[in-house]
This record gives C-alpha cells, sequence and structure tokens, in this order.
C-alpha cells in the first residue's frame, strides 16, 4: 500500500491553458488507493531527552538514524528500520509519537494552455479580483518580506525572478535538501543551489514575487528563500518536507508556503505538526489544499491540514491569460490602433501576418450559426482577408470548413459571453483558427458595418511571452478541482480561496506557463501576506502570535463566491447558495480589506462538530484599531448544505453527486450592536443549534459564515462548519463498505471462509498466501493487521497490543508488490521486500474510482521472523472516527475464521 504525495498543479503544455473539465489527479499507481513505500519513520523525542542517547537506544534494535532534527520547532529523528514498527518504537521509552514517513509523488501533468475603444485588452493581471491592484497603486509590494518556497527550486536565472541567487538578489537565499537525482527512495546528495529543473517552483515564485516590463507578482519586491525537495524526478518524502520546513523557518522566513500535498485529512500528522508549530512561534504558512475537487467531500490534504496551517483552495477568474495582437481601426477619417487578445491556435503556434483586413461574415452579431451552413455562391474569395465569424451554433470546425471552400486562410472566431473559452484547435485545417473575446468582435462588425475597416497586425508584439487578459464569462466560481474538506475530525478545511486556474507565471529558461491548481492559488495568499507584513511589520514587531492573528485577519476578509461544484459548459447556474466551506473556506481573499480594515477579528474556527459532539458555543474577540468609535452588527450568511452519502450506502458522495440544500442552523447572535472605541477589545458570543433533517443516513453537512458589520459597511465574516448527523454511531463498526475487507487467494482467488489454510507457496500458480482487498467509507486514523493465537476473543483487546501479552503473536506486513500487481510472481519479485503494519493516516475510498487497497502477508511479522506453523486469529481492523484505540468498540474489526499456517513451501 502507498501514500501518493504531489506537486498541486494541474496542466503545462503550451502557453495557454483551454478551460474544460478538470482531468482527475490519480492517487495512486495500479489499484490501491494508498500506497506506502519505505520503512522510515519520524519520532519525536520526549522533552529534555538527548538525541544522542536516543540515537543510541534506537540503533542498538537495529535501526538506522537518518536524519537529527535538533529544533525549537521538533526534537526527535528520523529512522529506518526492518525489524521495527510503530508499535515498537513508540514504546520507546525516550519516544514521545512515532509516525511512518509518506513519500509524495509529482502528479502526471495534463495540457491546459472609438469603437475599438471597447475592443482593448490591458496586460494580463488577476490582481484586480483580489484588490492586490489597489495596494500596488499605494505603493505597497512587500518590500523586504522573506517568502520561502518549499518546492522543486527556483531558476532564479529567470530575468523576472532577478537573473542571480544570493544576497543582493530576488531569490537571496535556499538550499538544495535532494540533489538532482533524488526521487523520493534513493539517497539524498543536497548542495547549495537550490536551481529548479521541474519548473513547478519557479511558476510559484513568479507568483509570488515575479516583476517585468508586462507582468507583476504579487508581491513583487518580497526576497524569495528557495527550498528544493524535488530533484530532476518526480518523489520527496515527509522527512525532507520537515526537514525544508524547519530550515525556512530558521533561515528567517516571514511566510512559508508549499504547494506540495496528498490525500490524508488529518491533522496531527507529523509535516502538519510542524507547520502547526511554527506558525505559532510567528511564522505564516500557506499549504495547498489538494486538487482531488472530483472525489467529493472531506478529501482533505496533509499539510494543510494543519491546524493553524492556511488550507488554500483556488478559484477561476474571469480573465485568463491570451496572446497580445494590434487592430487598427479606421472609420471617418480617424484611425486607432488598439491591442487586442487571442487565444492562438493550439497546434500551429503564434499567427505570423499583417497588413489583411477583417471581414465580418455577418452584420449581427446575435445571429450565432453563421457558417454553420453552406456559404452563398457570390461569397467573395477570403484568402486576402482575416474572416470574423461568431461562434456558436455548431461546432468551429464545421465554420471552419465552409470558409474554406472560398479560400479562408485565417479565421477569427469571437466568442460569445454565455460559455467558458476554449481553444480551437485546428491541426486538421489548411486554415488558422483563432478566439477573441465578444466585444473585440462586437467593436470589429460595427466598424465595418459603419463603412470602416480593421486592420490587423500580429506581428507588432515582439516579446513572445506577454500576455493580455481575455474575459471569461463563467469565472468567479470555485475551481472544480479544488479538494474539498473538511478534515475526517470534522475540523473546518480549507480556510480561504484565491485565484488559481490559468495562472500565467514564470517558468524554466526564462519561459513563461500557464499553469491551474491549488499550486497557484496557494504562494498567491502569500504573496498577500508579504504585503500585510511589508506595510504594518512581521513577528519582530508584533511577537509570536502574528502569525496566528494575521491568518485569522486573512480567513476574515473572504468573499463568498456562487454555490458551482461543477465547472459549468455556460455560463455559472445560480443556485441562489453560496459555496459551502468545506470547498472554499471563507471564500476569496481580499487582500485591501486586510491590508487596510480598522477591525481585528480573534477566534478559533467555528467548527461546530457532529450532533453528538455539537459544539454550540462561540467567541470572538472584536479589536476596534481604528481613530474613532465603530458600532459593529451581526448576521448570518447560510452557504449551500449538501449530503455527503453517494450514490450508494457504500461510500461517500464524488462532485456529481453534490447537490445544494437548504441547510440552516439557529444562532443566537448578540442583540442589536456593539459599539468599540479606538483600542479597545469587546466579546461578542454565538449560540449555534444544529438543523434538524429527516435523514441521518445521508449524512447531512451544513456551512456558512457569521458577519460582522460595522457602521461604515465594512463587513468580516467567520466561518462555520457542521455535521447534521452522529459521526461516531454512523461509522462506528461500518468502516468497511459491504463487500469488504475480503480475500482473493489460492489459484482461483477465493475467499477467507473457503480457503484459510496457508503454506505460502508464492509460486504464480498457487498464490498460497492471504491477499486481502478493502476499501473504506471514511479515513481512518489507524488500520492494523495483527495475529493473535487461535484462543484470541476480541474483550483481550489491549492497545498497543504487546508481543506475548494477551495472545499476542505480532503484527503482519504486507508485500511491497500489493499495490502494482495482481499475482506475486517469485521470478521477478523478492517476497522479503516488506513493510510493517499498522498504517496510520489512510484517506477514504472514493466513489469516482472506487481503487481498492490490496494487502499481501507473505507471513513475516514486523519484527522480521517468519510466522510458525500452527493456527491463529487474524485481527483486520479500521479505527472509526473518535474512537479510542484502546477500546475493542472503536475498531471496525474484519470476522474471519482461524487460520491455519502449514509448514512452508517454496
Amino acid at each position: 500500500m502507498t501514500e501518493t504525495y504531489k506537486l498541486l498543479q494541474l496542466g503545462l503544455t503550451g502557453n495557454f491553458a483551454p478551460r474544460h473539465a478538470i482531468q482527475r489527479l490519480p492517487v495512486a499507481f495500479g489499484t490501491n488507493a494508498t500506497l506506502a513505500e519505505t520503512k522510515k519513520f519520524i519520532l519525536e523525542a520526549e522533552p529534555g531527552i538527548a538525541l544522542t542517547d536516543l540515537s543510541r537506544k534506537i540503533e542498538a534494535t537495529g535501526a538506522k538514524v537518518l536524519k537529527s532534527f535538533e529544533s525549537d520547532i521538533f526534537h526527535g529523528l528520523s529512522v529506518e528500520s526492518d525489524g521495527e514498527n510503530l508499535d515498537t518504537l513508540q514504546n520507546v521509552g525516550e519516544v514521545a509519537k512515532a509516525w511512518p514517513v509518506k513519500t509524495y509523488r509529482l502528479a502526471p501533468l495534463t495540457p491546459k494552455a472609438s469603437f475599438s475603444d471597447d475592443a482593448t485588452a490591458l496586460n494580463w493581471s488577476i490582481h484586480s479580483s483580489t484588490g492586490v491592484d489597489k495596494l500596488h497603486v499605494a505603493g505597497v509590494f512587500g518590500r523586504g518580506v522573506k517568502v520561502a518556497v518549499i518546492d522543486s527550486g527556483v531558476d532564479y536565472r529567470h530575468p523576472a525572478l532577478g537573473g542571480g541567487f544570493g544576497p543582493g538578489f530576488k531569490v537571496s537565499g535556499g538550499y538544495d535538501l535532494v540533489g538532482e537525482d533524488y526521487d523520493g527512495s534513493n539517497d539524498k546528495t543536497p548542495d547549495e543551489d537550490p536551481l529548479d529543473s521541474l519548473g513547478h517552483g519557479t511558476h510559484v515564485a513568479g507568483i509570488i514575487a515575479g516583476k517585468s516590463n508586462f507582468y507583476v507578482g504579487v508581491a513583487p519586491e518580497a526576497e524569495i528563500l528557495a527550498f528544493k525537495v524535488f530533484g530532476a524526478f518526480e518523489g520527496t518524502d515527509e522527512d525532507t518536507l520537515i526537514d525544508a520546513t524547519i530550515m525556512a523557518y530558521e533561515s528567517g522566513a516571514d511566510i512559508i508556503t508549499a504547494s506540495i500535498g496528498r490525500a490524508a485529512g488529518f491533522s496531527d500528522g507529523p509535516w502538519a505538526t510542524v507547520a502547526s508549530r511554527i506558525v505559532e512561534q510567528g511564522v505564516v504558512v500557506t499549504i495547498a489544499a489538494g486538487n482531488d475537487g472530483d472525489e467529493g467531500p472531506f478529501y482533505a490534504s496533509s499539510g494543510s491540514s494543519g491546524k493553524e496551517v492556511l488550507a488554500v483552495a483556488s478559484a477561476d477568474t474571469s480573465r485568463v491569460p491570451a496572446k497580445p495582437w494590434h487592430a487598427t481601426f479606421d472609420l471617418d477619417g480617424n484611425s486607432n490602433t488598439t491591442q487586442l487578445a487571442y487565444i492562438p491556435p493550439v497546434n500551429r503556434g503564434l499567427w505570423n501576418v499583417t497588413g489583411l483586413q477583417i471581414l465580418p461574415l455577418s452584420f449581427d452579431p446575435r445571429v450565432s450559426a453563421e457558417a454553420c451552413g453552406a456559404l452563398p455562391e457570390d461569397t467573395p474569395d477570403l484568402s486576402d482577408v482575416i474572416v470574423l465569424i461568431r461562434r456558436g451554433g455548431c461546432t468551429p470546425y464545421v465554420k471552419q470548413t465552409n470558409v474554406e471552400k472560398f479560400g479562408a486562410r485565417f479565421v477569427l472566431l469571437y466568442n460569445d459571453d454565455y460559455r467558458p473559452f476554449e481553444l480551437v484547435a485546428n491541426s486538421a485545417y489548411k486554415s488558422q483558427m483563432a478566439l477573441i473575446d465578444a466585444k473585440a468582435g462586437a467593436a470589429m462588425i460595427e466598424t465595418v458595418k459603419a463603412g470602416g475597416n480593421v486592420t490587423a497586425d500580429f506581428t507588432a508584439p515582439t516579446d513572445s511571452d506577454w500576455a493580455v487578459g481575455f474575459f471569461d464569462a463563467a469565472g468567479g466560481i470555485p475551481s472544480q478541482y479544488s479538494s474539498w474538506g473538511g478534515t475526517y475530525d470534522l475540523e473546518i478545511k480549507p480556510d480561504i480561496a484565491a485565484p488559481g486556474a490559468n495562472i500565467y507565471s514564470t517558468y524554466l529558461d526564462e519561459t513563461w506557463r500557464v499553469l491551474s491548481g491549488t499550486s497557484m492559488a496557494t504562494p498567491y495568499v502569500a504573496g498577500v501576506a508579504a504585503l500585510y507584513i511589508g506595510r504594518h511589520g512581521g513577528r519582530a514587531v508584533h511577537g509570536k502570535g502574528f502569525a496566528k492573528d494575521l491568518s485569522r485577519r486573512i480567513i476574515a476578509s473572504g468573499e463568498s463566491l456562487p454555490w458551482q461544484a461543477i465547472e459549468p459548459q455556460a455560463l455559472p447556474v445560480d443556485f441562489g447558495f453560496s459555496a459551502p466551506v468545506s470547498q472554499v473556506g471563507n471564500g476569496l481573499i481580499n487582500a485591501t480589506k486586510l491590508l487596510y480594515s480598522h477591525t481585528s477579528l480573534s477566534f478559533d474556527r467555528f467548527a461546530l462538530n457532529d450532533t453528538a459532539s455539537f459544539s454550540p458555543y462561540h467567541t470572538v474577540d472584536i479589536t476596534n484599531y481604528g481613530d474613532k468609535p465603530l458600532s459593529y452588527s451581526f448576521g448570518l450568511e447560510a452557504s449551500g448544505g449538501f449530503n455527503a452519502q453517494g450514490r450508494t450506502p457504500q461510500l461517500l458522495a464524488d462532485v456529481l453527486d453534490v447537490k445544494p440544500i437548504s441547510l440552516v442552523p439557529e444562532v443566537s447572535l448578540p442583540s442589536g450592536t456593539i459599539t468599540i472605541n479606538p483600542g479597545e477589545t469587546k466579546k461578542a458570543q454565538f449560540n449555534f443549534t444544529y438543523p434538524k433533517v429527516v435523514d441521518e443516513s445521508k449524512l447531512p453537512i451544513y456551512s456558512g459564515k457569521i458577519l460582522i458589520t460595522d457602521i461604515d459597511g465594512e463587513t468580516l465574516s467567520i466561518p462555520y462548519l457542521g455535521a447534521a448527523f452522529d459521526l461516531r454511531t454512523r461509522l462506528s463498526g461500518n468502516m468497511f463498505p459491504e463487500g469488504y475487507p475480503v480475500q482473493r487467494s489460492g489459484p482461483s482467488g477465493q475467499g477467507i471462509e473457503a480457503y484459510h489454510t496457508y503454506a505460502f507457496n508464492t509460486s504464480r500458480a498457487a498464490q498460497d498466501f492471504p491477499k486481502v482487498y478493502t476499501q473504506f467509507k471514511w479515513g481512518t486514523r489507524e488500520l492494523r493487521w495483527d495475529i493473535f493465537d487461535a484462543s484470541y476473543v476480541e474483550n483481550r483487546w489491549r492497545y498497543p497490543p504487546i508481543v506475548g501479552e494477551e495472545g499476542y503473536i505480532g503484527a503482519a506486513t504486507y508485500s511491497t508488490y500489493s499495490a502494482g500487481a495482481s499475482t506475486f510472481d517469485p521470478a521477478t519479485m523478492d517476497r522479503e521486500k516488506v513493510l510493517p503494519f499498522p498504517i496510520r493516516g489512510i484517506e477514504r475510498t472514493t466513489s469516482w474510482s472506487e481503487l481498492t487497497d490490496r494487502f499481501w502477508w507473505m507471513g513475516k511479522l514486523a519484527n522480521g521472523s517468519y510466522i510458525a506453523p500452527g493456527n491463529y486469529t487474524m485481527r483486520f481492523a479500521a479505527l472509526a472516527p473518535f474512537g479510542d484505540a484502546a477500546r475493542s468498540g472503536s475498531w471496525d474489526v474484519w470476522s474471519t475464521p482461524v487460520i491455519t499456517i502449514l509448514p512452508y513451501l517454496p
């Protein structure tokens, strides 16, 4: 079984990304939903324990110490062992907590990429959607703020990133923790040069601080510290991420950002724990929420699930990057040349044509079906003009075919305002077709209709990397690919959203690319935080509590986005609800409000929990930092609720299942208004009552925000999230879907009821060992496969079990080949390559993929010995939500017969 970590971006071939239904990023290899690839563990030492002493004790067991973390953030070791598991390491007296080391993989990439006044296209920028443009006008650029980027490194040679590395350059520091040849499993070869060879980190750095004559990042005067955790290959591991995060903190970073993750959904993983502790020391940490939106709710990512980490979701913006061209409008003796935007043909590159006039086929822009049929016989020769046609009525290729019959070589398709843009692929045609904005097309038609003409020049822009804005009528919504939360403990994630779709930024070898993903949204939030620190100071000025305060301020600035679970084929559908907190957190970040608001809110996230453990009482401290008294009123904005249960009771909903419903809690708000004098703080309390539902089995989820509005009309808000059902009751004894776990062993793949005697004959013909397949309705904090003597009954359960007590023989192991193969082949596979149970932090199975986790037990126990022949009880069990591991009833235990182990056969 393997855990898959990845850089959280979606597409990069070509310069521009078409809008389309996002392809799901796979979360696994082969048929496994989750995979584990290492025998490495992270150990946190008890307070006051010397790591040298702990290292000697660990090495005495035969384990190898790989790394010592001696920091005020984390005090412990990274170790590798063939004969220990989480239980035995946790039982070492000096160890406070043990975790398995997870590996992270880079996901596969998918491609994206006068009247004239109405047509003008400005240089591309998304900053108007967040208010960053206003801060730039005011001279706020994040000067001197240090932003640490944990990623694939940075190509600091890019002119927009300063052209160099070291003190005095934009990329002023950093470190390569892995070396070029590191793939996540081999030896690291660290060095001082964090030069990027994948491109992801370079794109991220450009979003934060890039600057050229046509491009401005969020905080162009911030410094970048580049910490490289991916080499030229697409893998890294969790201890490297922890090392990089601590190194970034100790290097004096004001902000740490990482666009990396894997499905997890627990806040107490080792990287999430370290990141949260760093926030408590005054450093803001932003981590991507993930790109698994198609999987539906409760599919949060790893590091971003940290309690104090800002988990960043992605939003689509209403302007996407396109290429510039010039059009000259001549009318009534007046001539005006203006810059326009076009989406060039995918397979032909940029246009290189000038001096041709633009000829509309129709003067009525309302006629969408023009050129959908054969053109009139008297249609003139179209070879020496650029044909202008409205999009719609039929496919672009039908239009292209019909105009080619009259010699057309260049065709401009002007967009309608009712559908998202898309690139026009026309490699099979002689003519070239490109897309332009609807307003540009209308302006050209009006000019020609009035007796004028429009002449095109696609050669004038000399910089091929220059981008301009193209209107997307379906922008301003959540990105479909953005992962949904909350965590499996019903904590609020994500926290905030930022622009992440079709983001234009720096890339390798002094080029530029368009990428999409929460990878792009996350550095945007880091950049906004840099603007705030550049103006108001950071932890050096405000102390350790600063980062938590700024994180709350960022959350409170959020602007609601409309409900949109699935990317629309036309204009976004108005469902009458705002997007749920579990999809976008508190909404789209508002940088202007963040920097200029005179009000500060101090609060813990309003996580209401489920009905059995309902948390009804929540407070906020409101501070007036202005120069006059402010009166505040309070309100409630309920987001769309939804049922988290999928189409069947077996698995949770995927994105296609999620439909908005009205689900509103009762909330007792402060009566009237609260007036707060300058410099004064007052507390407001909110008492929630969860909404009553007819059918709790549908797993209804509700969310929204508490609105706090001052007398001047400025509104800040606090998100809330709750489950209108009893999670523990619904999942206790019910963690596995019906029909799982299941065994498929022996030559015919028999179930365990009929096949429970094993000689561990691993030949291809025999396959005589337990092969267990399973799925999970909900994420589990721990999965165990334990072997007891045949007399074991469940009331003897103790946690953690100790070998020799209560009939406990030991923990099973599973073959590393379980994940990617259906048959064990001893000719090419090594039965000794196994990993130990228990496994911690497994995400739920998704109805989108229905991937199964597979575990092959070849007879080896976690302590390195092989089980002796005899009769045994096999306990395969998953811990239920909020479960107490020491209680047998907190586990969903697979009922199996007594198994018999025969003398081993080769």
